[in-house]
């Protein structure tokens, strides 16, 4: 008797053991589509930062949501991440935004607070360096380009100006009429510029010329949320401040260095002796497959027309942590 209780006793054990580890009890069971605006690690246990592959979910990516943790105000999804094994793997909701079946996700709208406009307390400059971009994205329209005097091969193109709300973390969106992401870019209303703008902001925006329509995301869903300038002025400050970084020697250093293996503190070194040392802390650099893809930049919350971008950076809150290790290599485009 005694033998058979206990023999019971570690069988239950074995059982509740066995379930909290194939299917955590805080995790809820989701279906949906979660689109990454960065490349960030897929862990196969979060909690461990377990991730024997060095697998990533990458900027633009979308991935099926199989499951969330809090699903009132998510922190964290797991997706199915082809090619990965296992391919069930946990991302972190601020790596990007997830549409749930049922409209939930974190591109909720908190009550309201997270999609109105004019509540920003700080901004997100966020820069792509296209030939790496095109390496895990050519089937993208922009990705066609091949000219090596092509703006995009030589420069930071913008990926955005994004309004930020601390407490909202990346679910600040949707602040206009459309307050759901769109399955295709192009399925928004056009934008509307002048023919000035339009040039300005083609150059700096390959998908402009392109017909891939990120442009149109980018209003919709961060444009809308500030509430200090035109379609038209806020494209022109964003354009803007793309060349005022490429200007500033980061566009020379990386042309100087295609196809070479760059340390990573000899960017931010170059950055920093220009734009001041309050770039250091401001600046997020994130790479994939050993490449730097993209250059976040927080600015503070007042910025204008005309600011110089090394003062907005000064008042700024600080940026995560960057991927890329202590190198990364300059891709060159069409390769």
């Amino acid at each position: 008797m005694i033998f058979l209780r206990k023999s019971t006793d570690f069988q239950v054990f074995l059982v509740i053991w066995a379930i909290g580890h194939a299917y955590p009890v805080w995790a809820d069971k989701a279906s949906g589509v979660f689109t990454a605006q960065q490349a960030c690690p897929a862990y196969v246990s979060k909690n461990k930062s377990t991730n024997p592959d060095n697998a990533q979910v990458l900027a633009g990516g979308k991935y099926d949501v199989i499951e969330v943790i809090k699903a009132d105000n998510p922190d964290w999804y797991r997706v199915v991440l082809p090619g990965a094994n296992p391919k069930e793997r946990w991302v972190s909701a601020a790596c990007g935004q997830a549409q749930l079946d049922g409209g939930t996700g974190n591109g909720g709208d908190h009550g309201g607070s997270c999609n109105t406009a004019g509540q920003a307390d700080s901004y997100v400059l966020a820069l792509t360096w296209q030939p790496a971009f095109c390496e895990g994205k050519p089937d993208k329209a922009e990705c066609k380009i091949t000219d090596p005097k092509a703006y995009q091969a030589k420069h930071f193109t913008l990926h955005g100006l994004w309004p930020n709300k601390k407490s909202c973390d990346t679910s600040y969106g949707f602040c206009g009429d459309i307050k759901r992401q769109k399955s295709n870019f192009c399925d928004y209303p056009a934008v509307q510029l002048d023919a000035d703008s339009t040039a300005s902001l083609a150059e700096v925006m390959p998908s402009v010329t392109s017909g891939s329509c990120l442009e149109r995301h980018e209003w919709y869903k961060h444009g809308t949320c500030q509430a200090n300038w035109s379609m038209a002025g806020y494209f022109d400050l964003a354009a803007d401040l793309v060349r005022q970084f490429n200007d500033a020697g980061a566009a020379y250093f990386m042309n100087r260095r295609i196809g070479q293996q760059v340390r990573t503190e000899d960017f931010v070194t170059r950055v920093v002796a220009v734009l001041g040392t309050a770039a250091r802390d401001r600046i997020k650099l994130s790479c994939n497959q050993g490449m730097l893809v993209e250059v976040q930049l927080n600015l503070s919350a007042d910025l204008k027309p005309s600011d110089d971008l090394e003062k907005l950076l000064v008042n700024a809150p600080p940026q995560g942590k960057s991927n890329c290790g202590d190198t990364f290599r300059v891709d060159a485009i069409g390769q």
